[in-house]
């Protein structure tokens, strides 16, 4: 049976004539709205006899594959003897600068339209026009006439790069089905749980759905994630696989676990996309002026090539490849992720409509999606969907312009304009439900004239695209899913689009994909993640596992302290005294986890001043990569004496940090981890609030018990892992908190200093 590959028109001909240099994310978007305003424009210009927009497709045999080539014509005037093409292409160029056959591939597309018309109707000769318009009215048309058989064999010759191609994609894809159809799993047993969470992800791939797993920390989850997708894939349920984590140490538990399973045998290509900022070999983010960025289509083919043949592209070989060939390292990631079998990244790059891969995730996909510590995506998603314009720092750029440009220029006055739009002297902080119209008009009228002034200043070209992202945001808001945040400042406003329920963006696109599994430790109440995450359709699963050690390995103790904002002086050398007497009670690396920077800097101090001669470290704010892994290489095995690290809940060290073995011997988490009231945070309670007080669990419970329990879940890491969890607050004595503790935690109760010391002793003495 012949395989059938479907190409779109445009991209047959950018593939076998590709040349160029990359353009700026905004200025791409922006010429792609030029272009739809540009044939809109010229189309009403049309004789009625032509039509616009029309689509065509043709399935072409070449060899032992099909093409199906597909796309949408400009303009098409079809007789019993003649088929007329139009290609539009929109410019800022002046048209009369453009020469007949300057840009191959715009007559390759046209011919490549006439070609598939001539075949559809039976008519032997076709007419391409070529036109090129500027949005001021200026224009330039070629024209060509060919016969349908000349065309045919044009159509052929263009084909023949892009079957390259994909006869390189196909046999690799056939060489490594037999190692996905062959594997084993990579350990040589499961650990309990893992294997009933590799079946619930297969068949989430299988059924094109969605299953929501919690799976305790320490089971094995990116091993057994991977492991049911790749048996997907190698089935043809899925045809990639995307693992989605916001952290660097869930990428590289994604590539140890398939780096296992290659030494088992299997061959497959993945590839990490690392941030353009981390990856730039310069250290910057905009690529105007790089040399890597000019003519990155003249050299992209043949790195692409290379690639083909490397299993493992991690940001280092990425960056080699890119070093060779003169290329962008981000953008050749992106590239290259179209042909890899699994592709590693962040969230942003599925789910966030300003930067996700639009060939796997603008429209319908066969994708399969593992979601990495789940838990973090609603709130990532409500960012991602949000928008948001300072006036202050508007104000700031348009000074910086009027000194350099002159406070007549263009830019500089309608700088001025918005900003009169965004004046807050007599404004109040307010959620309002609806759109605040003057506003949104007065940043889409600034959008579009801004874009076609062409900024070039860095900081204005970047608020240029925050504003047009302001204005795409405005079309889609709705009360259900918005609400419009002014937060007045000493002159001007702050504006936020609020997407405070992503629920629905975040259905709409795991429906849109070949399955999905999103898995995290901490999803509890998991029908409150199910319907937040958008994974609560008829033919979604759910699935908790236990924790498959053994529960006498974790002593989990609760201690009534009053540690709320009002107490916490009053109690703080209380607090100290109980960190102390975990980490007296048997050497060992300890964890002291807080709930903001402040109050754990507090205690720090304390605990310092009464025990000068413990070994502690405190946790900084902003730490640099190279300070935060010397913080982790503090905890060494089999410590002579203890080590107390104070940190703060949900930061770098409370989550995805892995310390098996004797690198962590317990955690004293202070408080129940709420985040500080914030009027976003108020506004979201009152928002999802019920009659049953949902909305406070929502914004405040829920959000700090996660935090609670990604910092516990860094003490049993392993089979052999020992190890005590305290918790201090006399809110965990509330049912509401004691229903929500794990089930394979046998929580202690201790009032007294006396009854925590000889808790810690038996424990220790049990143990060994």
């Amino acid at each position: 049976m012949q395989k059938i590959h479907s190409v779109s028109a445009r991209a047959l001909a950018e593939f076998a004539f590709e040349k160029g240099d990359l353009i700026p994310a905004a200025r791409a978007a922006s010429r792609m709205r030029d272009g739809v305003r540009g044939h809109q424009a010229l189309q009403t210009l049309l004789p009625v006899s032509w039509r616009p927009e029309v689509a065509v497709s043709r399935d072409i045999p070449i060899g032992d594959r099909v093409l199906r080539v597909h796309g949408r014509a400009d303009a098409l005037y079809i007789d019993r003897e003649i088929v007329r093409v139009q290609e539009i292409k929109t410019t800022t160029k002046d048209p009369a600068t453009i020469l007949k056959y300057d840009y191959p591939a715009h007559w390759a597309q046209g011919e490549i339209y006439a070609a598939l018309f001539c075949l559809n109707e039976g008519v032997s000769r076709a007419e391409v026009r070529l036109t090129y318009a500027r949005l001021d009215g200026r224009m330039r048309e070629y024209t060509e006439e060919y016969n349908a058989w000349e065309l045919q064999e044009r159509l052929i010759a263009y084909a023949g790069p892009y079957l390259e191609w994909i006869s390189r994609v196909d046999d690799w894809k056939d060489a490594s089905k037999h190692t996905l159809d062959a594997l084993p799993f990579p350990f040589d047993s499961y650990r309990e749980g893992q294997r009933e969470m590799a079946k619930a992800v297969y068949l989430a791939m299988k059924n094109h759905a969605s299953a929501l797993i919690e799976a305790p920390t320490g089971i094995g989850k990116t091993a057994a994630a991977l492991f049911g997708a790749l048996k997907a894939l190698g089935q043809g349920h899925v045809t990639a696989i995307f693992y989605l984590t916001a952290r660097t140490t869930g990428r590289r538990a994604a590539e140890d676990a398939l780096d296992l399973m290659r030494d088992r045998g299997l061959a497959i290509r993945s590839l990490t996309i690392t941030a353009k900022e981390k990856i730039c070999p310069f250290g910057k983010a905009g690529c105007m002026g790089c040399q890597y960025a000019a003519g990155y289509y003249d050299r992209r083919r043949e790195a692409l090539k290379e690639a083909m043949g490397v299993q493992k592209l991690d940001a280092e070989r990425l960056l080699r490849l890119a070093e060779k060939h003169e290329l962008c390292p981000f953008e050749l990631s992106l590239d290259a992720s179209e042909t890899a079998d699994v592709v590693i990244c962040d969230y942003n790059y599925a789910f966030d409509p300003k930067v996700r891969l639009k060939r796997y995730f603008e429209g319908r996909s066969r994708a399969g999606l593992l979601v990495d510590e789940a838990h973090n995506l609603a709130d990532r998603a409500r960012d991602m969907l949000s928008a948001e314009l300072s006036g202050a720092r508007l104000a700031e750029l348009r000074r910086q312009a009027a000194r350099f440009e002159g406070r007549d220029s263009p830019m500089v006055r309608l700088m001025g304009e918005l900003l009169a739009a965004f004046d807050g002297r007599e404004a109040e902080q307010e959620s309002l439900s609806g759109l605040p119209e003057g506003i949104a008009e007065a940043v889409r009228r600034f959008a579009e004239i801004a874009d076609e002034l062409e900024p070039v200043e860095p900081e204005i070209v970047d608020f240029v695209y925050e504003a047009q992202w302001f204005s795409r945001v405005a079309k889609r808001f709705d009360e259900e899913s918005y609400r419009a945040l002014i937060a007045p400042g000493e002159r001007y406003l702050d504006v936020r689009l609020w997407c405070f329920d992503p629920s629905k963006w975040l259905k709409k696109a795991l429906s849109r994909v070949g399955g999905a599994a999103l898995f995290s430790a901490t999803l509890t109440p998991m029908e409150y993640y199910a319907e937040t995450l958008g994974a609560d359709g008829e033919a979604d699963s759910q699935l908790r596992l236990e924790s498959p050690f053994p529960r006498e390995n974790l002593l989990a103790l609760r201690m009534p302290l009053a540690v709320g904002m009002k107490d916490r002086e009053r109690t703080l050398t209380a607090a100290c005294q109980i960190i102390h007497a975990m980490a007296a009670a048997r050497a060992g690396n300890y964890l002291a986890c807080f709930p903001s920077y402040a109050y754990m800097t507090q205690a720090f101090r304390r605990y310092r001043m009464l025990w000068p001669y413990d070994d502690v470290i405190c946790q900084e704010s902003q730490m640099p990569e190279r300070a935060r892994q010397a913080f982790i290489e503090r905890f060494q095995p089999a410590p002579q004496r203890s080590l107390v690290a104070f940190i703060v809940l949900g930061g770098v060290f409370a989550e995805g940090v892995d310390l098996p073995d004797d690198r962590l011997s317990g955690a004293a988490i202070v408080s129940t981890g709420i985040p500080q009231l914030s009027f976003e945070r108020e506004q979201l309670r009152e928002l999802l609030d019920d009659a049953d007080g949902g909305g406070y669990d929502a914004a405040y419970t829920y959000p700090g018990l996660r935090r609670v329990l990604q910092a516990a879940g860094r003490v049993i890491r392993t089979e052999n892992d020992r190890g005590v969890v305290l918790l201090m607050d006399m809110r965990y004595r509330q049912e509401k908190y004691r229903a929500l503790m794990p089930p394979h935690w046998d929580v202690v109760d201790v009032k007294k200093m006396s009854e925590l010391n000889e808790a810690l002793r038996r424990f220790w003495s049990e143990g060994g």
